[in-house]
């Protein structure tokens, strides 16, 4: 096991200099920049880590692997109590020795917080809604510790994904099969590559099917958003009669929309959000509201068995999953017909 010594012997520098700057102490103690850039970027190459056992000893530390989860601070942070039960009925499943530690961060600043100095205060990392920018700086970047992106691609780091191609086709292909004309698509702007490809397959299932082009309004990925949107959709003639939501939120903001506006729901217009949001306010919600059902608490588990997998076995060899996302219809759009599909 790499040691402060070691570090120092590696650099020529004195073990209180590299134990100052691995706690985090080189600005306040006027330790140049160059030293401790070299010393964090050392540390990593030798893969070091602090000694845990000795820090048990001294009762600073409990006998548990330290799990950092970076999640961006903005609209998405309401999925976050879906992906933390996840964690939590994992960790109590499985008798897990883990001490999460939740990191939030902004969209395209991942590279301000989940730095050398950061990483080696922790054991294992799970990124979370990282943005195209973000995944620019993760692939080029060296992290000696297991990594796990959520629903992100990487060839670098392991992955839990979901199929965005079949978010995108299960509704294009039940509005067909209910014979519907007139789509419409209330999205949000895209901050990660899956959500293109969850509308353009949409969009392109739509032109074989025979139906109208789509009417596409880009909103806010809030509720207000959904009505603002809805509202634009009420006033074309003819009026949709199929609504894709590219979030539950949107999709509860049109539900609103449509009520005041005396549209019947699924009548007059059937609706499909991405399930993101709480299973119980889509089924209670009036009328209930039919998704393509995104499973965060199975992808939750599955990110801590791939970090305890890592930890317990010291292989850090990058795995992916991917994740079905059924269909779940409700009042917004009744079932398919046996075989429809």
């Amino acid at each position: 096991m790499t040691t402060i010594k070691d570090i120092a012997a590696r650099l020529e520098l004195s073990p209180s200099t590299v134990s100052i700057v691995l706690k985090g102490n080189g600005d306040r103690r006027k330790i140049k920049k160059e030293t401790q850039q070299r010393i964090l970027e050392t540390a990593m190459e030798l893969g070091y880590k602090p000694n845990i056992q000795a820090k048990i000893l001294r009762g600073s530390l409990s006998a548990k692997y330290n799990i950092s989860l970076y999640w961006v601070s903005d609209n998405r942070i309401h999925l976050l109590s879906r992906f933390l039960k996840g964690l939590q009925t994992a960790i109590m499943d499985n008798g897990y020795q883990f001490q999460l530690s939740i990191v939030p961060y902004e969209n395209n600043h991942l590279m301000d917080i989940l730095t050398q100095e950061s990483v080696i205060t922790t054991n294992a990392i799970i990124i979370c809604n990282p943005s195209e920018f973000d995944m620019e700086y993760l692939e080029n970047s060296e992290f000696h510790i297991p990594i796990v992106l959520y629903n992100r691609y990487s060839k670098k780091y392991s992955t839990v994904t979901m199929d965005d191609k079949t978010i995108g086709l299960l509704p294009a292909k039940i509005f067909a099969a209910h014979g519907k004309k007139h789509p419409a698509l209330l999205k949000s702007p895209a901050t990660f590559s899956g959500m293109n490809i969850r509308t353009n397959v949409f969009e392109f299932q739509i032109s074989e099917s025979e139906m109208e082009r789509p009417v596409s309004v880009i909103v806010e990925d809030t509720m207000r958003g959904g009505y603002v949107g809805a509202l634009t959709l009420c006033d074309l003639n003819p009026l949709p009669d199929c609504l894709f939501c590219t979030s539950d939120s949107i999709a509860l903001g049109a539900l609103k929309a449509f009520y005041e506006q005396g549209i019947r729901i699924p009548d007059q217009i059937e609706i499909i959000s991405v399930g993101n949001g709480r299973p119980e306010q889509e089924e209670y919600c009036v009328p209930s509201l039919s998704v393509v059902s995104l499973p965060l608490e199975d992808m939750a588990r599955e990110c801590l068995k791939i970090l305890s997998d890592s930890l317990s076995t010291f292989q850090y060899i990058p795995k992916s999953i991917a994740f079905p996302t059924p269909y779940i219809a409700r009042e917004s759009c009744p079932a398919l017909q046996e075989n429809a599909l």
